[in-house]
């Protein structure tokens, strides 16, 4: 009985050891949801070997970077100021005896209120006619200012609009100017000025 054991566990004992160990690495927090201004929370990191985290955007930091086993990790983020809602990842990559998991947190930072247009002054000849701008806001805008030039729209957005200002002819003999202003129905103080200039 004895001769037959022993052989059984040391097949049993070589099995264990030829084993791949187990590693897991999981933050009991996989995203959030942060305003324009940023902010700062707190996660756990859960895992069984040596882990280190790492971001490409410079806006975000946190600590500690790196730890042994389950600790937690403080995360500060920074100010949106692109006009496009971010998607900020945070790696986590694990390491025990030789075999590497990751994971990651998912940040998703919205955008402050904008509006803009990447050519906002134009130049148009004496015989006038229409000159088009196209005016880029994630809030709804309207025009804020008389002008005694036509606008179309007057309002509109959120999105991409091409506004059309229709500019008369010139018999004045002298260079002039129009301008339009557009700014944010919910927030006026954000705004653009679209500039037509005529020649004489």
């Amino acid at each position: 009985m004895k001769r037959f054991l022993i052989p059984v566990l040391a097949v049993i004992l070589l099995a264990s050891c030829t084993q791949e160990t187990t590693i897991s690495i999981a933050p009991d927090i996989n995203s959030i949801v942060l305003g324009p201004e940023g902010g700062a929370f707190d996660a756990v990191i859960f895992t069984n070997g040596h882990w280190t985290a790492s971001c490409e955007d410079e806006s975000v930091s946190f600590s500690p970077a790196s730890g042994d086993y389950t600790l937690p990790i403080h995360v500060e983020v920074g100010e949106n100021t692109e006009m496009f809602t971010k998607a900020i990842r945070i790696a986590l990559l694990t390491q025990l005896d030789g075999n590497n998991r990751s994971s990651k947190i998912v940040i998703t930072q919205h955008c402050g209120p904008f509006i803009f247009c990447e050519e906002p002054s134009r130049t148009i000849g004496p015989e006038g006619g229409d000159v088009r701008f196209s005016v880029n806001s994630n809030q709804p805008w309207v025009v804020v200012n008389e002008s005694p030039v036509l606008v179309d729209p007057v309002s509109a957005g959120p999105n991409r609009t091409e506004v059309t200002v229709a500019v008369p002819r010139n018999d004045e003999n002298v260079e002039r100017f129009f301008t339009i202003r557009l700014a944010l129905v919910d927030e006026p103080s954000v705004w653009i000025e679209l500039t037509v200039v005529q020649a004489a």
